[in-house]
């Protein structure tokens, strides 16, 4: 083997390395290897919302150690999680509805929001089996729930506030899942 290395002209040797630098001058790849706090900022700024993304990630101590995979795996259960929380706000706001209109709002948003935790529940099985596109689309049927709840046209401060957050969460999710095909 080594012999078959140094067979290798020189000049060829120069040529190849100055290639690769500037091919990855111009094309910088994303360091399956590299982990920790670099990575995730690294990501983050490819999001439409790099500080919440930052500290969503940073929130979990596992994004620390995690690889691009990795994290983006905490970042859909991040997703899941939020959605969750959502869900039991919408929750409450259904039971402490004081009139007929808005509680039919909130219906509606909260089933639209059950009908999506099964998805994303699938999202997440759909990723461990490497599935991302799959993953990506349950990560994207939340957010359209979002929109459509949004949509509806009630201005409940706290509702539009989890709105964002589940929006902003589930958006930055897509586009670090797009990362990985």
């Amino acid at each position: 083997m080594a012999n078959q290395i140094s067979n290798i002209s020189p000049k060829i040797l120069v040529i190849i390395t100055l290639i690769s630098i500037g091919f990855n001058n111009y094309f910088p790849p994303i360091d399956a290897e590299e982990t920790g706090k670099a990575l995730i900022e690294s990501t983050c700024k490819k999001t439409q919302y790099p500080e919440e993304c930052i500290s969503a990630l940073e929130s979990d101590p596992g994004s620390f150690t995690a690889n691009l995979t990795g994290l983006t795996r905490i970042a859909v259960e991040k997703s899941a999680f939020k959605l969750v929380e959502t869900l039991h706000i919408v929750e409450t706001l259904v039971l402490n509805a004081t009139d007929y209109l808005t509680w039919g709002f909130l219906v509606n948003c909260r089933d639209t929001y059950n009908i999506s935790v099964p998805q994303i529940q699938r999202g997440l099985q759909a990723f461990d089996q490497l599935k991302f596109d799959k993953s990506y689309e349950s990560v994207e049927a939340v957010n359209n729930a979002v929109i459509g709840c949004d949509r509806q046209g009630w201005t409940l401060p706290i509702l539009t506030q989890v709105n964002r957050a589940l929006f902003r969460l589930t958006k930055d999710t897509m586009m670090i899942l797009h990362l990985l095909f």
